[in-house]
């Protein structure tokens, strides 16, 4: 027995799955979590939010590279597509709103949906 609770275990594995780039496994967590009581909200920013850090500091230690970081973006968004319904408009104070384009089709577009998808997970409200 390690002595972590089942929530924690959960939101592990939330952060897990963003870190190995596992859609299949946040998406299974992110239900886990809310089968389990788990807020979504407490689910993104202690589970998923987290695995994005930990992305960013491999990025920055060079042992990511930027299709990792895009993989991580897409695993995040993901997650988000399962607890996003569950997300409770009083639950989530926000940071602020920004508003954030490219030209359709450009190769930017890929970096504005990670950011937009790091935004959400930072509680800012997002325009596309």
């Amino acid at each position: 027995m390690t002595g972590m609770s089942k929530d924690d275990e959960i939101l592990g594995r939330l952060r897990d799955a963003i870190v190995n780039l596992d859609i299949e496994g946040v998406q299974k967590a992110a239900k886990d979590a809310l089968e389990a009581g788990i807020p979504a909200y407490r689910a993104v920013i202690e589970g998923m939010a987290k695995g994005m850090e930990i992305v960013g500091q491999k990025y920055e230690e060079g042992e990511y590279f930027l299709a990792e970081l895009i993989m991580a973006g897409e695993t995040m968004k993901e997650g988000m597509s399962v607890l996003e319904p569950h997300l409770k408009a009083g639950d989530i104070k926000t940071a602020g709103t920004v508003v954030i384009g490219t030209v359709r089709g450009d190769l930017h577009d890929i970096g504005k949906n990670i950011v937009v998808t790091l935004l959400k997970a930072a509680n800012f409200r997002s325009r596309r």
